[in-house]
Protein backbone atom coordinates (compact mmCIF):
# COMPACT_ATOMS: atom_id res chain seq x y z
CA UNK A 1 0.00 0.00 0.00
CA UNK A 2 2.91 2.21 0.66
CA UNK A 3 3.54 1.51 -3.43
CA UNK A 4 -0.09 2.75 -4.61
CA UNK A 5 0.52 6.24 -2.03
CA UNK A 6 3.61 7.14 -3.48
CA UNK A 7 1.90 6.73 -7.05
CA UNK A 8 -0.72 8.95 -5.97
CA UNK A 9 1.74 11.58 -4.36
CA UNK A 10 3.49 11.46 -7.77
CA UNK A 11 0.08 12.38 -9.64
CA UNK A 12 -0.61 15.32 -7.64
CA UNK A 13 2.40 16.70 -7.88
CA UNK A 14 2.82 16.74 -11.90
CA UNK A 15 -0.88 18.02 -11.57
CA UNK A 16 0.04 21.10 -9.29
CA UNK A 17 2.79 21.65 -11.72
CA UNK A 18 -0.09 21.75 -14.65
CA UNK A 19 -2.21 23.98 -12.31
CA UNK A 20 0.85 26.33 -11.32
CA UNK A 21 1.66 26.47 -14.98
CA UNK A 22 -2.04 26.35 -16.26
CA UNK A 23 -2.63 30.21 -13.85
CA UNK A 24 0.61 31.42 -14.77
CA UNK A 25 -0.62 30.95 -18.54
CA UNK A 26 2.20 28.92 -20.32
CA UNK A 27 -0.32 25.88 -20.45
CA UNK A 28 -3.21 27.97 -21.93
CA UNK A 29 -6.20 26.62 -23.76
CA UNK A 30 -3.94 26.27 -27.55
CA UNK A 31 -1.45 24.57 -25.80
CA UNK A 32 -3.30 22.07 -24.10
CA UNK A 33 -5.20 21.73 -26.76
CA UNK A 34 -1.56 20.95 -28.91
CA UNK A 35 -0.92 18.39 -26.19
CA UNK A 36 -4.01 16.84 -26.35
CA UNK A 37 -3.78 16.04 -30.07
CA UNK A 38 -0.43 14.24 -28.91
CA UNK A 39 -1.31 12.14 -26.27
CA UNK A 40 -4.28 10.70 -28.71
CA UNK A 41 -2.11 10.85 -31.89
CA UNK A 42 1.00 9.65 -30.75
CA UNK A 43 1.45 8.79 -27.40
CA UNK A 44 -1.12 6.77 -26.13
CA UNK A 45 -0.79 4.71 -29.69
CA UNK A 46 2.66 3.83 -28.99
CA UNK A 47 1.79 3.11 -25.63
CA UNK A 48 -0.21 0.48 -26.93
CA UNK A 49 2.34 -1.00 -29.15
CA UNK A 50 5.32 -0.74 -26.53
CA UNK A 51 2.95 -2.72 -23.74
CA UNK A 52 1.85 -5.45 -26.43
CA UNK A 53 5.60 -6.57 -26.89
CA UNK A 54 5.79 -9.10 -24.56
CA UNK A 55 6.99 -12.91 -25.28
CA UNK A 56 5.20 -15.97 -23.36
CA UNK A 57 4.83 -19.28 -22.53
CA UNK A 58 2.66 -22.25 -22.55
CA UNK A 59 1.38 -21.18 -18.96
CA UNK A 60 1.69 -17.39 -19.71
CA UNK A 61 -0.49 -17.58 -22.96
CA UNK A 62 -3.14 -19.77 -20.70
CA UNK A 63 -3.70 -17.46 -17.97
CA UNK A 64 -3.88 -14.76 -20.34
CA UNK A 65 -6.26 -16.32 -22.69
CA UNK A 66 -8.48 -17.09 -19.66
CA UNK A 67 -8.15 -13.13 -18.36
CA UNK A 68 -9.05 -12.03 -21.91
CA UNK A 69 -12.19 -13.99 -21.78
CA UNK A 70 -13.33 -12.58 -18.55
CA UNK A 71 -12.01 -8.99 -19.70
CA UNK A 72 -14.50 -9.39 -22.45
CA UNK A 73 -17.39 -10.82 -20.01
CA UNK A 74 -16.90 -7.77 -17.81
CA UNK A 75 -17.28 -4.87 -20.08
CA UNK A 76 -19.85 -6.45 -22.10
CA UNK A 77 -21.62 -6.72 -18.75
CA UNK A 78 -20.74 -2.93 -18.33
CA UNK A 79 -21.94 -1.80 -21.69
CA UNK A 80 -25.71 -3.67 -21.05
CA UNK A 81 -25.61 -1.67 -17.53
CA UNK A 82 -24.55 1.40 -19.40
CA UNK A 83 -27.08 1.04 -22.21
CA UNK A 84 -29.71 0.41 -19.54
CA UNK A 85 -28.96 3.78 -17.94
CA UNK A 86 -29.20 5.20 -20.76
CA UNK A 87 -32.59 4.22 -21.91
CA UNK A 88 -33.57 5.15 -18.46
CA UNK A 89 -31.79 8.27 -17.84
CA UNK A 90 -32.75 11.87 -18.98
CA UNK A 91 -29.80 13.22 -19.11
CA UNK A 92 -29.12 15.33 -22.54
CA UNK A 93 -27.00 12.69 -24.87
CA UNK A 94 -24.21 14.61 -24.69
CA UNK A 95 -23.92 14.68 -21.11
CA UNK A 96 -25.14 11.20 -20.48
CA UNK A 97 -22.39 9.88 -22.59
CA UNK A 98 -19.74 11.61 -20.82
CA UNK A 99 -20.70 10.16 -18.08
CA UNK A 100 -20.98 6.88 -19.24
CA UNK A 101 -16.94 6.93 -20.24
CA UNK A 102 -16.03 8.06 -16.80
CA UNK A 103 -17.96 4.93 -15.59
CA UNK A 104 -16.42 2.45 -18.11
CA UNK A 105 -12.44 3.35 -18.20
CA UNK A 106 -10.08 3.29 -15.64
CA UNK A 107 -6.85 4.57 -14.35
CA UNK A 108 -5.39 0.91 -14.82
CA UNK A 109 -1.89 1.71 -15.96
CA UNK A 110 -1.12 4.22 -13.09
CA UNK A 111 -2.75 2.66 -10.20
CA UNK A 112 -3.63 -0.55 -11.19
CA UNK A 113 -0.38 -2.10 -12.46
CA UNK A 114 1.70 -0.97 -9.49
CA UNK A 115 -0.63 -2.72 -7.01
CA UNK A 116 -0.17 -5.87 -9.09
CA UNK A 117 3.00 -5.75 -9.32
CA UNK A 118 3.62 -5.33 -5.71
CA UNK A 119 1.26 -8.37 -5.53
CA UNK A 120 2.73 -10.76 -8.28
CA UNK A 121 5.53 -8.94 -9.63
CA UNK A 122 6.25 -8.84 -13.19
CA UNK A 123 4.68 -11.83 -14.35
CA UNK A 124 1.22 -9.89 -12.32
CA UNK A 125 1.80 -6.73 -14.82
CA UNK A 126 1.99 -8.91 -18.08
CA UNK A 127 -1.51 -10.43 -17.23
CA UNK A 128 -3.01 -7.22 -16.35
CA UNK A 129 -1.79 -5.72 -19.97
CA UNK A 130 -3.18 -8.85 -21.46
CA UNK A 131 -6.92 -7.98 -19.47
CA UNK A 132 -6.22 -4.81 -20.38
CA UNK A 133 -6.06 -5.83 -23.81
CA UNK A 134 -10.12 -5.66 -24.33
CA UNK A 135 -9.92 -2.30 -22.18
CA UNK A 136 -7.96 -0.53 -25.35
CA UNK A 137 -10.39 -1.86 -28.47
CA UNK A 138 -13.48 -0.96 -26.10
CA UNK A 139 -11.83 2.45 -25.62
CA UNK A 140 -11.24 3.14 -28.81
CA UNK A 141 -14.81 1.96 -30.46
CA UNK A 142 -17.28 1.98 -28.05
CA UNK A 143 -15.69 4.76 -25.90
CA UNK A 144 -15.76 7.44 -28.84
CA UNK A 145 -19.27 6.15 -29.77
CA UNK A 146 -20.02 7.25 -26.16
CA UNK A 147 -18.80 10.60 -26.70
CA UNK A 148 -20.02 10.92 -29.89
CA UNK A 149 -23.56 10.29 -28.83
CA UNK A 150 -25.17 13.68 -30.19
CA UNK A 151 -23.80 13.01 -33.66
CA UNK A 152 -23.48 10.25 -36.13
CA UNK A 153 -20.64 8.63 -36.29
CA UNK A 154 -19.04 6.68 -39.20
CA UNK A 155 -17.64 2.63 -38.77
CA UNK A 156 -14.49 4.54 -40.25
CA UNK A 157 -14.67 6.94 -37.59
CA UNK A 158 -14.49 4.25 -34.34
CA UNK A 159 -12.49 1.29 -36.13
CA UNK A 160 -9.90 3.64 -38.57
CA UNK A 161 -8.50 5.80 -35.81
CA UNK A 162 -5.24 5.47 -34.62
CA UNK A 163 -5.72 4.13 -31.87
CA UNK A 164 -7.81 1.26 -32.50
CA UNK A 165 -5.54 0.15 -35.57
CA UNK A 166 -2.51 0.85 -32.52
CA UNK A 167 -4.83 -1.89 -30.72
CA UNK A 168 -5.39 -4.45 -33.47
CA UNK A 169 -1.45 -4.12 -34.78
CA UNK A 170 -0.65 -4.62 -31.10
CA UNK A 171 -2.08 -8.03 -30.63
CA UNK A 172 -0.57 -8.91 -33.77
CA UNK A 173 2.43 -8.47 -32.39
CA UNK A 174 1.44 -10.01 -28.88
CA UNK A 175 0.40 -13.77 -30.63
CA UNK A 176 3.47 -13.51 -33.14
CA UNK A 177 6.43 -15.62 -31.53
CA UNK A 178 9.07 -13.08 -30.54
CA UNK A 179 9.55 -9.47 -29.80
CA UNK A 180 10.13 -6.46 -31.59
CA UNK A 181 14.15 -5.29 -32.02
CA UNK A 182 14.96 -3.38 -29.28
CA UNK A 183 15.74 0.04 -31.93
CA UNK A 184 12.11 -0.24 -32.50
CA UNK A 185 10.59 -1.28 -29.30
CA UNK A 186 12.66 1.49 -27.39
CA UNK A 187 11.41 4.36 -29.30
CA UNK A 188 8.17 3.03 -29.19
CA UNK A 189 8.48 3.23 -25.19
CA UNK A 190 9.61 6.16 -25.20
CA UNK A 191 6.98 8.13 -26.89
CA UNK A 192 4.51 6.11 -25.48
CA UNK A 193 5.89 7.10 -21.28
CA UNK A 194 4.51 10.71 -22.17
CA UNK A 195 0.98 9.66 -22.16
CA UNK A 196 0.56 9.81 -18.11
CA UNK A 197 2.46 12.79 -17.64
CA UNK A 198 1.13 14.65 -20.32
CA UNK A 199 -2.72 13.84 -19.15
CA UNK A 200 -1.89 14.76 -15.64
CA UNK A 201 -0.14 18.41 -16.93
CA UNK A 202 -3.51 19.00 -18.87
CA UNK A 203 -5.60 18.07 -16.11
CA UNK A 204 -3.69 19.98 -13.72
CA UNK A 205 -3.90 23.13 -16.20
CA UNK A 206 -7.56 23.17 -16.16
CA UNK A 207 -8.20 22.92 -12.78
CA UNK A 208 -5.84 25.36 -11.99
CA UNK A 209 -8.15 27.76 -13.25
CA UNK A 210 -11.22 26.63 -11.40
CA UNK A 211 -12.41 28.00 -7.64
CA UNK A 212 -11.57 25.40 -5.45
CA UNK A 213 -15.21 24.84 -3.77
CA UNK A 214 -15.96 24.00 -7.87
CA UNK A 215 -13.76 20.90 -7.91
CA UNK A 216 -16.42 18.45 -6.19
CA UNK A 217 -18.96 19.44 -8.30
CA UNK A 218 -21.35 18.55 -9.61
CA UNK A 219 -22.46 15.45 -7.55
CA UNK A 220 -22.46 12.79 -10.98
CA UNK A 221 -18.53 12.91 -10.12
CA UNK A 222 -19.32 11.44 -7.22
CA UNK A 223 -21.33 8.87 -8.92
CA UNK A 224 -18.82 7.80 -11.27
CA UNK A 225 -16.15 7.53 -9.08
CA UNK A 226 -17.98 5.87 -6.61
CA UNK A 227 -19.32 3.36 -9.56
CA UNK A 228 -15.72 2.56 -10.52
CA UNK A 229 -13.85 2.68 -7.06
CA UNK A 230 -17.01 0.33 -5.12
CA UNK A 231 -19.51 -1.11 -7.05
CA UNK A 232 -17.40 -2.54 -9.72
CA UNK A 233 -14.99 -4.51 -7.73
CA UNK A 234 -18.21 -5.54 -4.87
CA UNK A 235 -19.77 -6.79 -7.63
CA UNK A 236 -16.61 -8.54 -9.40
CA UNK A 237 -14.88 -10.21 -6.02
CA UNK A 238 -19.02 -11.82 -5.51
CA UNK A 239 -18.90 -13.64 -8.93
CA UNK A 240 -15.47 -14.31 -9.64
CA UNK A 241 -14.70 -15.62 -6.17
CA UNK A 242 -18.03 -17.87 -6.30
CA UNK A 243 -16.70 -18.92 -9.45
CA UNK A 244 -13.66 -20.57 -7.60
CA UNK A 245 -11.12 -19.26 -10.13
CA UNK A 246 -7.93 -19.43 -10.03
CA UNK A 247 -6.22 -16.36 -8.33
CA UNK A 248 -4.86 -14.20 -11.25
CA UNK A 249 -8.10 -14.49 -12.83
CA UNK A 250 -9.98 -13.36 -9.29
CA UNK A 251 -7.51 -10.62 -8.47
CA UNK A 252 -6.46 -8.88 -11.34
CA UNK A 253 -9.65 -8.53 -13.14
CA UNK A 254 -11.08 -6.96 -9.48
CA UNK A 255 -8.22 -4.41 -8.57
CA UNK A 256 -8.25 -3.08 -12.45
CA UNK A 257 -12.17 -2.92 -12.48
CA UNK A 258 -11.76 -1.20 -8.68
CA UNK A 259 -9.10 1.72 -10.28
CA UNK A 260 -10.19 5.10 -10.39
CA UNK A 261 -11.06 7.33 -13.46
CA UNK A 262 -8.85 7.11 -16.79
CA UNK A 263 -6.03 10.00 -16.37
CA UNK A 264 -6.77 9.89 -20.30
CA UNK A 265 -10.54 10.69 -19.51
CA UNK A 266 -9.82 14.41 -20.17
CA UNK A 267 -7.62 14.23 -23.56
CA UNK A 268 -10.43 12.36 -25.24
CA UNK A 269 -13.17 14.81 -23.91
CA UNK A 270 -11.56 17.59 -25.56
CA UNK A 271 -10.48 15.46 -28.41
CA UNK A 272 -14.15 14.96 -29.45
CA UNK A 273 -16.10 17.95 -28.02
CA UNK A 274 -16.73 17.48 -24.77
CA UNK A 275 -16.74 19.38 -21.27
CA UNK A 276 -13.36 19.00 -20.22
CA UNK A 277 -13.49 20.77 -17.70
CA UNK A 278 -15.85 18.65 -15.48
CA UNK A 279 -14.41 15.18 -17.03
CA UNK A 280 -10.55 16.48 -15.32
CA UNK A 281 -12.67 17.01 -12.31
CA UNK A 282 -13.99 13.59 -12.37
CA UNK A 283 -10.29 12.55 -12.88
CA UNK A 284 -9.17 14.04 -9.91
CA UNK A 285 -11.50 13.58 -7.42
CA UNK A 286 -11.65 9.71 -8.46
CA UNK A 287 -7.91 9.54 -8.26
CA UNK A 288 -7.85 11.09 -5.04
CA UNK A 289 -10.94 8.51 -3.37
CA UNK A 290 -8.65 5.76 -4.84
CA UNK A 291 -6.01 5.67 -1.88
CA UNK A 292 -8.68 4.78 0.30
CA UNK A 293 -10.99 2.82 -1.52
CA UNK A 294 -7.67 0.73 -3.32
CA UNK A 295 -6.74 -0.75 -0.05
CA UNK A 296 -9.55 -1.74 1.35
CA UNK A 297 -10.45 -3.81 -2.51
CA UNK A 298 -7.14 -5.45 -2.16
CA UNK A 299 -7.78 -6.62 1.26
CA UNK A 300 -10.84 -7.51 0.29
CA UNK A 301 -9.28 -9.65 -2.37
CA UNK A 302 -6.67 -11.31 0.13
CA UNK A 303 -8.96 -12.23 2.09
CA UNK A 304 -11.37 -13.92 -0.13
CA UNK A 305 -8.18 -15.64 -1.71
CA UNK A 306 -7.27 -16.67 2.02
CA UNK A 307 -3.99 -14.80 1.82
Amino acid sequence: MQQVVQELVVLVIVMAVGAVFGRRGLLDEKCTGYLNGVVMKIAFPALILASMDKDFTTELLRNSLGLVVISACCFGAVIVFLEIWRKLSKRPEKELGMLQFLVIFGNTAFMGYPVISAIYGDTGVFYASMFNLMHNFVCFSYGLMLLKRDRKTSAKQLFGNVGFIATVIGFLIFIIPGTLPYVIHRPLEWVGNLTIPICLLIVGAKLGRAKPRDLVRPASIWMTSLIRLVAFPAVLLAVLGALHLNEYWIAIPTIIFGTPVALTAAAFAAEYGNDEYTVGKAVALSNLLAVVTIPIVVSAVMMVLGK
